[in-house]
C-alpha cells in the first residue's frame, strides 16, 4: 500500500515516526515521509500556501495518512487534517505519538483512527488488513471514530497489545532521503541534510524504551499507567545493535558531527558494558557523543568509563534541589545528596554537563524554591548548558490531574498546546522566584563565588525586596531587557561573526558518500512478521509474561 507519514513537529526529527516508516517499508509497503516543519520553534500552523498545496497533492493519491504529534503540535496536526478534509480526500487518517496516547478521546474527535501506544505492529496490522480488504477495527492499540470510514456506528476503543520487547529486531529509523519531503516557502522540497535543521548533523538515537521512574510531571508516567499490564515496560537495545545503527548512519551521511542518545537510561547498564562500548565507539566511530542521564544512575564507575569517549555533553535533569519537592510533589526517587554527588562526579571527570530545572510550580512552597537556590549556590558547578522550564501540565500526568482537581486549569493547560519547549515557553510562565533562580544559576555558572550567590538569595527573599519587586511588572520588565540584549547580541555578534564560521564547519563537498538502507536481515524478519499477522487473529495472541523491573537491571532499584 501507499502510505504518507506526516511529522507535525516544528523540528524535523520525528524519531518515532521514522521507526514506523522503516517498519512498514521493511514489510514491503511504499512509504513517504512529509516533514511539515518550520524555520522556527512554534506550535502554530505557519506553513506557506505553496507547502500546503504540495502537501494536499502528495496525500491525495495515498491509501493511508499517518500523523505523529505531541501536545504542542496538536494545533499543527489539526490544521493539516482540516485541509485534507476541505480538499475532499476520504483517505483514512491515523494519529499516533505521545499526545494521542495520553489524550486519545480528544484526538478521536478529529482523526479517523488513533494509535494509543507504540505504533509499529498496530500500524502494520492496520495496513495489512486494509490491503487484504478485511475489517481492521479489532487491531490492538487502535481506537476508531464513531461513524467513520469502517462501518462502526459507535467509537471502538481496543485494548492495548503486548509491548515490543525485542528491540534489536526492529529496523533502524528511516533516513532514506529520496522518499522524504520537507516543508519550505516554495513548497515541499526533497529532504537534504541542510534543510533538516540539524537532524543529520546531530543524529538522535534511542537506546531504550520506557523509564522505571514515576515522576508526576512526566509523560512517561501517563504512558506507563496505561501499559503497565502489557509486559516489560523498560526495554533496552543491545549496545552492538546501537553501534550498528551509528556506523550505518555515519557511513551514509558525512554531515553527522555528533551522536545524541536521547533516552535517560544509557547509564543503567553495568560499568563493564559501558566500558566495552566506549572502547568500540572510540576506535570505530570517534565523533562527539551526547548522553542523557538520571542522577540516580550516575556513578563513579560509569562516568569513568564514558570519560574515555569523545563526550560533547551529558544532560541531567535535576528539576528541583529540595527533598520535599522531589519526594512529595514530583515523586522522584532522588535525594539532593545524590544529586550533589552526581554533579561532583561529572565535574571531577571534566564531563561537559547540561542541567535542567523546573520552576513556577504552583504546588511548590516558596521555601522549597529558596532551598533549591541555596543548593545551587553551594553545589552547582560550571556546565556547558543550562535549561530552566516552567512546569507544564501534560495530559494524563498526575500533576495534570491534580491541577484539574484544584481548579488551576480547565480541561486543558493551554500553554502546553501553545508553546514549544524553547523560545517563549522559557519565560511565559515564570514567576518572581523563578527569575531569581535563573539569575543565581547563571551567576554560579560563570564562576561567581557561593557567598555572593547566597547574599543575592538573601536579598531576593527579603520581605522588603519582595514587597517592592514581587509585582506584575517585574517579570515582563526583566525579560524585555533580556530579549533586547539577546537581539543585539545576535545581530551585532552572532550573525556577522559566529554563524558564518558554523556554516563553514558544516559545509560538506563530498555528500552523499553512501546511501541509507534498511538491513536485509530486518527485511526478512519483517516478512516473517507479516505472515504471522496474516495468519493469527489478534485475540489469540497470548499475553506476554510480566517481568519484574529488577530482572532487567537492579541499578535503579538499588539507587533508591
Amino acid at each position: 500500500m501507499k502510505i504518507a507519514l506526516v511529522a507535525t513537529h516544528a523540528h524535523p526529527l520525528a524519531l518515532g515516526l521514522r521507526y514506523i516508516s522503516s517498519y512498514l517499508k521493511a514489510a514491503g509497503h511504499d512509504v513517504e515521509m512529509l516533514f511539515m516543519s518550520s524555520k522556527r520553534d512554534t506550535a502554530a500552523p505557519d506553513w506557506s500556501e505553496a507547502a500546503l498545496t504540495d502537501f494536499i497533492e502528495r496525500v491525495r493519491s495515498v491509501d493511508v495518512v499517518g500523523f505523529s504529534l505531541l501536545t504542542n503540535t496538536f494545533h499543527r496536526a489539526s490544521a493539516l487534517v482540516e485541509r485534507i478534509r476541505q480538499a475532499g480526500i476520504a483517505t483514512p487518517i491515523v494519529w499516533g505519538g505521545t499526545h494521542p496516547t495520553v489524550a486519545p478521546e480528544e484526538c478521536l474527535a478529529i482523526a479517523d483512527v488513533v494509535c494509543v501506544g507504540e505504533g509499529e505492529e498496530p500500524m502494520l496490522q492496520f495496513v495489512e488488513r486494509l490491503a487484504a480488504g478485511t475489517d481492521p477495527t479489532d487491531v490492538p492499540n487502535l481506537w476508531f471514530r464513531a461513524g467513520g470510514l469502517f462501518g462502526n456506528r459507535e467509537a471502538m476503543r481496543n485494548p492495548p497489545g503486548d509491548l515490543e520487547t525485542q528491540l534489536d529486531d526492529l529496523p533502524f529509523p528511516d533516513y532514506e532521503l529520496d522518499t522524504h519531503w520537507v516543508a519550505d516557502r516554495a513548497g515541499l522540497v526533497p529532504a537534504r541534510p541542510e534543510n533538516l535543521r540539524g537532524a543529520l548533523h546531530t543524529l538522535r538515537v534511542l537506546t531504550t524504551r520506557g523509564c522505571p521512574y514515576h515522576c508526576t510531571f512526566c509523560n512517561n508516567t501517563a504512558l506507563r499507567n496505561r501499559f503497565d499490564e502489557c509486559g516489560t515496560w523498560v526495554r533496552m537495545r543491545s549496545l552492538d545493535n546501537v553501534l550498528d545503527e551509528v556506523r550505518r548512519a555515519v557511513a551514509a551521511f558525512p554531515t553527522i558531527e555528533a551522536i545524541n542518545f536521547v533516552d535517560d537510561l544509557f547509564f543503567v547498564r553495568k560499568g563493564e558494558q559501558i566500558a566495552e562500548f566506549a572502547a568500540q565507539y572510540k576506535s570505530e566511530i570517534g565523533i562527539p557523543l551526547e548522553l542523557d542521564a538520571f542522577p540516580n544512575t550516575v556513578t563513579e564507575e560509569r562516568v569513568r568509563a564514558v570519560a574515555k569517549l569523545p563526550l560533547q555533553l551529558v544532560s541531567m535533569g535535576i528539576e528541583s534541589a529540595c527533598d520535599d519537592t522531589l519526594e512529595h510533589i514530583y515523586q522522584r526517587p532522588t535525594k539532593t545528596k545524590r544529586i550533589a554527588e552526581a554533579i561532583g562526579t561529572l565535574a571531577r571527570h571534566r564531563i561537559p554537563a547540561e542541567h535542567h530545572y523546573i520552576v513556577s510550580n504552583p504546588f511548590e512552597p516558596d521555601e522549597n524554591v529558596i532551598a533549591t537556590m541555596r543548593f545551587i549556590a553551594d553545589h552547582h558547578r560550571r556546565c556547558k548548558v543550562l535549561r530552566v522550564f516552567p512546569l507544564m501540565f501534560y495530559p494524563g500526568t498526575p500533576l495534570y490531574d491534580r491541577a484539574r482537581r484544584e481548579g488551576l486549569i480547565g480541561d486543558q493547560d493551554q500553554a502546553t498546546y501553545d508553546y514549544m519547549g524553547s523560545g517563549t515557553l522559557q519565560f511565559a510562565k515564570h514567576d518572581y522566584l523563578a527569575v531569581w533562580l535563573r539569575l543565581v544559576l547563571n551567576l554560579r555558572n560563570i564562576g561567581v563565588p557561593p557567598w555572593v550567590a547566597h547574599r543575592i538569595i538573601d536579598f531576593a527573599a527579603a520581605r522588603p525586596t519582595r514587597w517592592l519587586l514581587d509585582r506584575r511588572w517585574f517579570c515582563p520588565t526583566v525579560f524585555a531587557g533580556y530579549f533586547v540584549a539577546r537581539k543585539l547580541f545576535r545581530n551585532l555578534i552572532h550573525q556577522p561573526f559566529i554563524r558564518p564560521w558554523q556554516r563553514r564547519r558544516r559545509r560538506k563537498t563530498d555528500w552523499p558518500a553512501g546511501r541509507w538502507e534498511l538491513p536485509r536481515v530486518n527485511r526478512a524478519a519483517m516478512r516473517r512478521r507479516v505472515r504471522k499477522v496474516a495468519s493469527v487473529d489478534a485475540s489469540e495472541v497470548p499475553e506476554a509474561p510480566r517481568v519484574d523491573r529488577g530482572q532487567v537491571t537492579p541499578d535503579w532499584e538499588t539507587a533508591r
